[in-house]
């Protein structure tokens, strides 16, 4: 009965996640049919890099709990979170698309006649904020889900510890991939170039400043998330009877 709701209950959170993604793509479908213009299809694929490590986790969670106890759990809940580690920057870095908002860049077409720039610009604000916020979301949950797995192999407190890592590791991650133009799949074709640039960002100030922002940012997210979700509310009865 548990293990029957859980997987409704997982089965109903992605197909709501999946609508919340679709709904970003129909924001895009509007900005192209009111300008005539694509700029903002990237938008469209860093939000599908952004689910890549939410589909890590759900297949994360399932892989752990059919494997077998003890070492051959171990590794694959090793492999799921290293693989996880390395995708799951895609999902805060959509918010550096912003940049192109700040600087104006796809307002150079100019739009329908009915629309003026200002309306635009405020169009465009709003739409990068969707895909903001709902390609941060989906990789918050992906973050929880791993949590939640790895506590069952590891324990709670080596979880926490875990995450608290991947946390400021995202952070340099971040800026690698808006900076030095890195991708999560250069870890595994050019393992020297990532360090090497990852060398140079520890000991750059403005690098450190910009990852831990970022850090600190996906960790009060985190929390916020991890404590909501141990919210309970206090029962409401059926009130005093005059």
């Amino acid at each position: 009965m548990g293990e029957g709701r859980g997987r409704s209950d997982f089965l109903k959170l992605s197909a709501v996640l999946a609508l919340s993604a679709a709904g970003c793509v129909l924001l895009f479908g509007l900005r192209v049919a009111i300008s005539g213009r694509t700029f903002y299809r990237y938008l469209v694929w860093n939000l599908l890099l952004a689910i890549v490590p939410y589909l890590i986790a759900a297949a994360g969670v399932l892989l752990i709990s059919r494997a077998r106890e003890g070492r051959p759990r171990g590794l694959v809940a090793a492999a799921v979170a290293v693989l996880w580690l390395a995708f799951y920057p895609n999902a805060p870095y959509i918010f550096t698309d912003f940049i192109h908002v700040v600087n104006k860049t796809y307002l150079r077409a100019a739009p329908a006649d009915w629309l003026g720039l200002g309306a635009l610009l405020w169009y465009d604000l709003l739409m990068n904020a969707a895909f903001a916020f709902i390609g941060h979301f989906i990789g918050l949950v992906s973050m929880w889900l791993i949590q939640a797995s790895l506590a069952k192999v590891w324990g709670a407190s080596f979880a926490r510890a875990l995450v608290g890592a991947a946390i400021v590791f995202s952070g340099f991650g971040i800026y690698l991939g808006r900076f030095s133009r890195l991708n999560s799949w250069d870890i595994l074709v050019a393992p020297r170039s990532v360090l090497a640039e990852l060398a140079e960002a520890s000991a750059d100030p403005k690098a450190i400043l910009f990852s831990a922002a970022f850090s600190l940012f996906i960790l009060l997210t985190y929390v916020s998330l991890v404590v909501f979700k141990r919210v309970s509310l206090p029962e409401i009865g059926a009130g005093k009877e005059d």
